[in-house]
């Protein structure tokens, strides 16, 4: 097993990542990295999140370190009308699955994360099956693999994907190490490994007040941490923020990386492979 393994994860929530993934393809062409793109169907409703921050006071903070008219009038797209996420660009998705993964982050991004918690093993069931139908509708991808919006996970959303088969999930996040593992639920056992997200994305980081400056050498101290454990480490985006508000920053990081003979890019399904040999 390669050790120093590293795997960028990247999240498309809302029309306006697609956006964003031609400029993002021609990055990771330039540097030779196949990455692992997870894709919100059904409508795009992220902007419902500015009401969220706009009722909760205690948010008022993140909210506006958040930049949240970042993308100008776009960022008030869903409030009056949606539009599919899938169906935006849909040549571009199919470009996707050429030289990249390709595996499903649930259906109605906005509607799972607020509600997933409080609705039956059916409902979400039912969510996922719309979502890999409608994955496979426009890009030709037979989704092998699901990563919950917002990281939000319930046992009945764990059933669900043990249901669908796949061939791994990347539903958790977290700052420590973790290595894949198969989550319990109740006294059972998952048959679905998890691969775990190994920290916040670099628009997470600036929005808890982290200095710009300091992004880069905080993420290089967690792979290090990671990569001392023997663990993969996996960090996940969003092309609407990393490449569309911080293209210079999350660049530099990629080139550093990419000339880095100590490191190996993996998909998150080579990792998933390799863990499901090893436990």
């Amino acid at each position: 097993m390669p050790e120093n393994q590293i795997a960028v994860r990247i999240d498309v929530d809302s029309v306006r990542d697609v956006a964003y993934l031609p400029q993002l393809f021609d990055l990771l062409e330039r540097l030779d990295i196949r990455a692992t793109f997870f894709l919100a169907t059904g409508p795009d409703k992220v902007a419902l999140n500015l009401l969220r921050y706009i009722t909760h006071p205690r948010l008022y903070l993140k909210f506006l370190r958040s930049r949240p008219l970042r993308y100008g009038l776009q960022s008030f797209e869903g409030l009056v009308r949606t539009q599919n996420v899938e169906e935006a660009y849909p040549s571009v998705l199919k470009s996707v699955s050429k030289k990249h993964e390709m595996g499903l982050h649930g259906y109605d991004h906005y509607v799972w994360m607020n509600t997933v918690q409080g609705v039956d093993d059916e409902t979400v069931a039912r969510w996922i099956s719309r979502g890999t139908e409608a994955l496979e509708a426009v890009t030709g991808v037979c989704a092998r693999s699901f990563a919950s919006p917002g990281f939000t996970v319930t046992d009945g959303m764990l059933r669900a994907i043990d249901s669908f088969c796949f061939d791994y999930s990347s539903d958790f996040k977290s700052s420590s190490p973790m290595s894949p593992f198969y989550p319990e639920i109740g006294e059972k056992t998952s048959q679905v490994l998890q691969v775990p997200v190994s920290m916040d994305s670099i628009g997470e980081l600036l929005g808890q007040g982290i200095k710009k400056e300091d992004i880069l050498p905080k993420i290089r101290a967690s792979i290090d941490v990671w990569h001392s454990m023997g663990l993969p480490f996996v960090l996940f985006i969003h092309p609407a923020y990393e490449v569309g508000c911080e293209a210079r920053l999350f660049s530099s990081m990629l080139e550093e990386w990419a000339c880095d003979p100590h490191l190996t890019f993996l998909t998150l399904a080579q990792i998933a492979q390799q863990w499901k040999v090893r436990l």
